[in-house]
Parts: structure tokens; sequence; C-alpha cells
């Protein structure tokens, strides 16, 4: 066999484990995990930490114009909502419960200090 075809051959395995190693490491960024809590817009509730009853109807026309969501738990904890790229419906759903106590189960994600979730389910807490 050729050596430069040998040559090219093994750097294409190699570029191609590479990359199946570097989307597993993408894709799977942590633990699936359930939550409880309010559904904030990320804008107002960062700048001032808007956010309850009163906050509510801000909240909505904020996440239906744009503000990244977030879920404020009942241990106190933020989270920035994700959707998934594979159904975005679940993320959707979210948006419906601004302002609002919801359960919401999803994958976790940390980079750099950030928590995120990316949605698989919400739905309205009873």
């Amino acid at each position: 066999m050729n050596k430069n075809l040998l040559k090219k051959l093994s750097g294409f395995a190699f570029l191609g484990i590479f990359f199946l190693c570097f989307q597993s490491f993408l894709f799977k960024n942590g633990d699936p995990k359930t939550v409880t809590g309010e559904i904030l817009d990320m804008k107002c509730y960062m700048a001032s930490g808007a956010h309850g009853d009163s906050h509510k109807q801000c909240a909505a026309t904020c996440i239906k114009g744009g503000s990244p969501m977030g879920i404020l738990t009942d241990d106190g904890k933020v989270y920035l909502l994700i959707a998934d790229e594979k159904d975005s419906d679940p993320y959707d759903d979210a948006k419906k419960f601004a302002g609002e106590k919801v359960t919401l189960t999803g994958t976790v994600s940390e980079k750099n200090g950030v928590q995120a979730i990316i949605v698989s389910e919400v739905k309205a807490k009873v």
C-alpha cells in the first residue's frame, strides 16, 4: 500500500475519532435534573432582581420580545434556560409560564460559572 495513502487514511481516521469525541463532549453536558421554581425574564431579574407576581406581566412581555429565560428554583438557584436543538417545544412551552411556578426537567450544563438547563419538559406547578 502506498505510504502517502496510508498517512491520509490515518489522518482521516484520527479526525473522525476526534470529531466524535468532541461532539459527545459538547452534547453530553450533564445529568438530567428536575427543579421547581419561577420562570424568569433574565433581563429584568439580572438588572434589578425583578420577579414574582408583581412582575409577571412584564416578564411575559419581555420573554415574548426575546429576552432570555431562566428559572429561580425554590432553593434560590438560578438557571438559564436553553432550547434543545432536537426538540424546542418544551422550551417554547416554558414561555407560556412567565412569572409562574413550574416543575421543569432538563439536562444541566455548566460553562465558566454559568449554569443552564436544556429544557426537555415543563409542567405547571400544582
